[in-house]
């Protein structure tokens, strides 16, 4: 078959009213050949002419209303695989896991098709005039940049590649485009904080609006991963850096509207500082998925949830929240909260990563042996058992240890439930027992 291999189409849909169905191939748009996901959102809701392949036939469909290209998906929503990273870098997590684990995990992921579309972070250095050209034709905005440091040797040295090209050219050329850019530093102690931290902000910071943000987050070191030269900051050395990020805050809110640099949730655990700042500081939280600003978000939340919260409450019961170290202080104020409201307070089971190793604190990353430790360990008095879906990837099927979820579940002999923000936790805890 030729062309995109269409995987389904949503009943009902207008692609499914306009005769697309799965198994055909998609040919052509109008005028253009579509060569991934990226073209079906930005050509197919004004089509005039799809072209499609069904049976070794070609068929001309005329669409008489807009089309939703979110209504279709496809066998290979990116065909012709990935583009891979063409650094080396020492921290780079993917380098140091053993063998066995997921098989996603092992991904060398640094494409600006996959930026746009999910939101990875890519580093600029393996793109051509090609994709340049299709980046800057097609606005594909924003996109999610790993800068680590604006000096160029810092950042070649970070990156473990000498030939990588300078930073702030391409990012202007971004701008250039229209483009908007979300930009990271992850913070390795003694090389790209302090002084080189300072000069990175302000560099970044003086391009805004194109560069919307940088996020500094420190760097996660496992117990598999092969470092000489990288440390993770000591909690003064996290402190310091959140200083400099709070300071510039002040400093840039008046002229740029915004704070530009935030603090991620796990450099505030890091230096201690369990107050995280209030939703204002987050400027609509644009850097989310990165992991700043989601502990306030959660709490917000819960907060929302519980004063809208009218109906008659359930009994109280025994219920463990299970969770990694970086969100149990969340999850204690949340808890407390839920007491407060309801006369019950849930435990909150902190998961030690033995796994990878201390330095380790995400809920996303727990094994499932660490998980099943956990669960054994448990009261035998407690009724069900809430587990973080992160750590079961995206079809929830196996922890990153490759540990099926009904395995997990089976080490404690109660109700075992899923969830992956505030508005789950509270329909779990609102269920008949």
């Amino acid at each position: 078959m030729s062309g995109l291999a269409i995987a389904s189409v949503d009943p009902g849909s207008t692609l499914a009213q306009l005769g697309l169905r799965a198994g055909d191939g998609l040919l052509g748009i109008d005028d253009v050949v579509p060569r991934d996901v990226i073209d079906l959102q930005l050509e197919l809701p004004d089509a005039r002419c799809v072209v499609i392949e069904r049976d070794v036939q070609r068929l001309t469909l005329r669409p008489a209303q807009p089309l939703d290209p979110a209504a279709l998906s496809l066998v290979e929503p990116v065909p012709g695989g990935i583009r891979e990273c063409n650094n080396h870098c020492e921290f780079c997590f993917i380098r140091g896991l053993p063998s066995g684990l997921r098989p996603s995990l092992y991904v060398f992921d640094d494409d600006y098709r996959y930026s746009f579309l999910w939101g990875n972070f890519l580093t600029l250095t393996n793109l051509n005039e090609a994709d340049w050209a299709r980046i800057g034709y097609q606005r594909l905005s924003p996109l999610n940049v790993s800068v680590h440091a604006t000096d160029p040797t810092v950042r070649r040295m970070l990156l473990n590649n000498r030939h990588a090209p300078e930073i702030l050219p391409q990012l202007e050329r971004l701008a250039r485009f229209g483009i908007q850019v979300h930009t990271q530093v992850v913070l390795c102690a003694g090389i790209n904080g302090g002084e080189v931290l300072e000069r990175t902000i302000e560099d970044l910071a003086a391009l805004h609006p194109a560069v919307q943000s940088l996020s500094v987050v420190p760097v996660g070191l496992t117990r598999f991963s092969r470092v000489r030269n990288i440390r993770r900051p000591s909690p003064a050395e996290a402190a310091t850096a959140l200083e400099q990020c709070e300071r510039f805050q002040a400093v840039l809110r008046p002229s740029l509207g915004v704070g530009f640099v935030y603090a991620s949730d796990e450099l505030y655990m890091l230096a201690g500082r369990t107050d995280v700042p209030d939703a204002a500081a987050y400027d609509g939280f644009p850097v989310l998925s990165n992991g700043v600003g989601l502990l306030r978000s959660m709490l917000d939340e819960w907060q929302h949830l519980l004063q809208r919260e009218r109906k008659k409450l359930p009994s109280m019961r025994k219920v463990a929240w299970v969770t990694g170290r970086l969100a149990a202080p969340a999850l204690e104020r949340m808890a407390g909260a839920w007491q407060a409201h309801s006369g019950w307070r849930p435990i909150v089971e902190v998961v030690d990563n033995t796994y990878f190793g201390d330095g380790v604190t995400v809920s996303g990353l727990l094994a499932g042996i660490d998980l099943m430790r956990t669960l054994r360990d448990l009261p035998a008095d407690v009724e069900d058992v809430v587990l973080p879906r992160g750590p079961f990837g995206f079809d929830g099927r196996c922890t990153l240890d490759a540990v099926p979820a009904e395995e997990v579940g089976a080490a404690h002999p109660v109700r075992v439930h899923f969830a992956s923000n505030p508005q789950e936790i509270l329909a779990i805890l609102k269920a008949p027992p």
